[in-house]
């Protein structure tokens, strides 16, 4: 009776030992998923910039601004105008003029009515003898008659400009009661501020002296419409 039993049993066994491993090939495909999405979810963590990291656009923007083609050329016109005054140079000085509006001469920082425009080709000479009435002292209010030479030398180019020691665009610097009004006289302009502070450290910058260079654009270029002397007035 047990012989019988025997081969029904070892059946069931092998039944069973089947049904087993069956079940574990379930289970690993079962648990599957989860890696895959937990291998998802980390590619995702991993291409996320950190909070800490700086933004491109945020860079970009505290990076000091480069000065434009205008303002570099509007530096160069400046330049080279004041070497040419530096050297009596009234030829190159005579190509940077408004061939319109000529070429101002303001003794003091405010223009006036008073003052003298010449067009390029009609610059006076510095040999020429011939006395022009240039407005009026300050203080005194005594016309100023002088020759061009004489004119040029103390209300032009008294000081070294070429080297003065601060050079500024648009920013005035040199302040008195006598105010620069180049950018009312001419709408749209641009002027270059070569200042002294001072020459004397007795006269606590009272003896402070400008020379101001006036521009208007034409086209892409510049064109010197006033020169301007500026110090301070009583």
């Amino acid at each position: 009776m047990k012989s019988r039993m025997l081969p029904y049993l070892a059946a069931l066994l092998a039944v069973a030992l089947l049904a087993g491993c069956g079940g574990g090939k379930d289970d690993r495909n079962a648990a599957a998923p989860s890696a895959a999405s937990g291998t998802a979810v980390a590619s995702q963590s991993e291409s996320t910039p950190s909070e800490g990291a700086p933004a491109t656009a945020s860079s970009a923007s505290s990076a000091p601004a480069a000065p434009s083609d205008s303002q570099r050329a509007l530096s160069v016109a400046a330049k080279d105008v004041v070497e040419a005054l530096r050297d009596r140079d009234l030829k190159r000085l005579a190509s940077w003029i408004d061939p319109k509006l000529g070429l101002r001469f303001s003794p003091y920082a405010a223009m006036t009515e008073a003052d003298q425009i010449f067009k390029p080709e009609a610059l006076p000479s510095f040999k020429s003898p011939d006395k022009i009435k240039w407005g009026t002292a300050d203080g005194s209010g005594d016309p100023i008659e002088l020759s061009f030479r004489d004119y040029f030398d103390k209300f032009v180019y008294d000081k070294d400009f070429d080297t003065a020691p601060s050079v500024s665009a648009n920013k005035l610097v040199g302040k008195g009661n006598t105010v620069y009004n180049g950018q009312d006289t001419y709408a749209g302009s641009s002027f270059v501020e070569f200042h002294f502070p001072g020459f004397d450290a007795s006269a606590d910058g009272m003896d402070w002296e400008s020379l101001i260079l006036t521009f208007v654009q034409d086209g892409s270029d510049w064109r010197l419409v006033a020169l301007t002397h500026a110090q301070w007035t009583i």
